[in-house]
């Protein structure tokens, strides 16, 4: 007498309806019509109205929330799907380990940035430290979470909607285009005044380029955080961390301009994300090897690409 069980009726999960996938394809298209049409047409128009994007208020009131609210608008009345995975939550209790990796690891991202610099002549690294330096350092780790709800304004739209679904179930091609769209996002900004004047155009295109491996490796962290927390505030801690303390603590300590720093950060971030990479494979080929053939059939243990 044959145990094999009989044949489920319940739909596949790895197969999305045409619906689910319409809606979700839809989704995406709406929420990069607003979060590229609301900040790029503000910026030309900031720009021509004479202030310049290297104002943090002027960041703050055309740039910094419009990717949330893009994610808002789509999920609250476009799509209609609602915020039960939006990560709003903190789960702090469940996700403290992501919060302190958040929080520790701009500042190592840091030294190991400044050490590259060092090595190979961007900064002469005398280690003669200023009040400002020992106050930098004293408040490294307060920094990024004062201004998580700063950050929260990209990565409840860039994280928290876009990027689990650009590419379902295919995590490391989701994290580059997710990577490359966010860093295409930014192209307008060294023509705008983002990094103050007197640049030439060549020096607007090198920015526009270096952004691209940048967000793509900050990606990888970012999304790391995002799926083992479950909540977007780690991400926006770490991604406060890399703009105030890793970015500004470089150009305190360099003075070859803002590509140099860029560049310091893609090779800070270079190992970082090996890293990150590493664990993922080893911990999904464990699963491999120990997991239920049935729990492939979700999708979650395909290809890792």
């Amino acid at each position: 007498m044959s145990t094999t069980p009989p044949p489920t009726t319940s739909p596949d999960r790895s197969r999305p309806t045409s619906t689910a996938t319409a809606t979700r394809l839809r989704g995406i298209r709406w929420f990069l019509a607003l979060t590229f049409g609301c900040s790029w047409i503000p910026w030309v128009l900031v720009r021509a109205a004479g202030y310049s994007l290297d104002d943090p208020a002027v960041q703050l009131l055309t740039a910094a929330f419009v990717p949330a609210l893009a994610a808002i608008v789509t999920r609250g009345w476009i799509t209609r799907e609602g915020f039960d995975d939006a990560g709003l939550r903190p789960r702090i209790r469940q996700s403290w380990p992501s919060y302190a990796i958040a929080l520790v690891l701009p500042g190592g991202v840091f030294v190991l940035a400044a050490a590259v610099a060092a090595a190979t002549g961007l900064w002469n690294a005398d280690l003669h430290l200023t009040r400002q330096d020992v106050l930098f350092a004293a408040v490294a780790l307060v920094i990024p979470v004062v201004a998580a709800p700063i950050f929260w304004g990209e990565e409840f739209g860039w994280t928290a909607y876009l990027r689990d679904r650009l590419v379902p179930g295919r995590p490391v091609a989701t994290t580059f285009a997710t990577g490359l769209i966010w860093g295409l996002w930014h192209w307008p900004l060294p023509w705008v005044g983002y990094f103050g004047g007197g640049g030439t155009a060549v020096d607007a295109i090198v920015a526009m380029l270096l952004w691209l491996p940048l967000s793509v490796l900050l990606e990888f962290v970012i999304g790391w955080l995002w799926a083992r927390s479950g909540s977007v505030w780690p991400s926006a801690i770490v991604h406060g961390g890399s703009n105030l303390v890793v970015a500004l603590g470089l150009e305190h300590l360099v003075d070859s301009g803002a590509h140099a720093v860029t560049l310091l950060m893609c090779v800070a971030y270079v190992p970082v994300v090996a890293c990150i990479v590493v664990a993922q494979w080893r911990g999904r080929a464990g699963a491999v090897r120990t997991a239920p053939a049935r729990e492939f059939a979700s999708g979650d243990g395909g290809d890792g690409t």
